[in-house]
């Protein structure tokens, strides 16, 4: 049974910091923040702590406050911002303006989009520049067969691994209200729990069998007791890692 993201980790609850986000191990700059986009969709975000001491923010909120930025500040200073891929890019252009010296990355696929969508997201470095940065405590993948960038990450936390897992996975606690949406999400077999995220699978893979064993051996290799989905709450236990493979197998 897979554990509600509101429960508890296997060594007590997950804190919250005044401004939202959730720590799940401070000492590794390890956080996520959900927000709003749109009209009324939400996305989560994930930060991990770089060898040099600063930042990397995955999938950076658009719309963040001064106030949920200062709250994040105290684990260290944003120097990486990611794009995980082409459609999350609504927060590029706030969190370049706070942080003017961080640098900002995305695979391929997704810079190409972005350029495409956005004028404000500015320029992209490239997923092998940023490598470098990351050390053996952090990894940014971008997901084989890809058709925009679709890169899931990791972190190592004290008690595993927290992950990324970006649009290949989400965690909805019930189905979404509008019908339209109720009824695709419903078909699709994305919602409601923690499921694989059919509805947008063939928008963002050209070739799922590649991309889901390559994420496979991954979780087997580093093994989530947190996923963090792009969409959806956060999931939380020491059953995470069985039920990921479960999923993607």
């Amino acid at each position: 049974m897979l554990v509600p993201a509101h429960e508890m980790i296997d060594h007590g609850p997950m804190q919250t910091t005044q401004h939202g986000w959730r720590v799940i191990d401070g000492e590794a700059g390890v956080l996520s923040l959900s927000y709003q986009f749109g009209g009324g969709g939400q996305a989560n975000c994930l930060t991990a702590k770089l060898p040099g001491g600063g930042l990397m923010v995955i999938s950076p909120p658009s719309r963040a406050t001064d106030a949920e930025i200062d709250d994040l500040t105290t684990y260290g200073d944003v120097v990486a911002l990611v794009a995980n891929n082409g459609y999350h890019h609504l927060g590029l252009a706030r969190w370049r303006a706070k942080f003017p010296r961080a640098r900002c990355f995305a695979a391929p696929g997704a810079r190409d989009r972005i350029a495409k969508k956005s004028k404000d997201a500015g320029e992209l470095e490239p997923l092998s520049a940023l490598e470098p940065l990351l050390g053996s405590q952090v990894s940014v993948v971008e997901a084989p067969a890809s058709k925009c960038g679709e890169t899931w990450a990791w972190a190592k936390i004290a008690d595993g691994y927290a992950w990324y897992a970006s649009d290949m996975l989400i965690n909805m606690d019930q189905l979404p209200p509008k019908f339209l949406i109720r009824t695709l999400f419903k078909l699709t077999k994305s919602a409601p729990g923690y499921k694989v995220f059919n509805l947008v699978i063939n928008f963002i893979l050209s070739n799922k069998k590649r991309a889901f064993a390559a994420m496979l051996a991954d979780v087997r290799e580093h093994p989530p007791t947190v996923m963090v989905p792009a969409h959806g709450s956060i999931v939380v236990g020491s059953s995470v890692a069985a039920d990921t493979e479960q999923l993607l197998a």
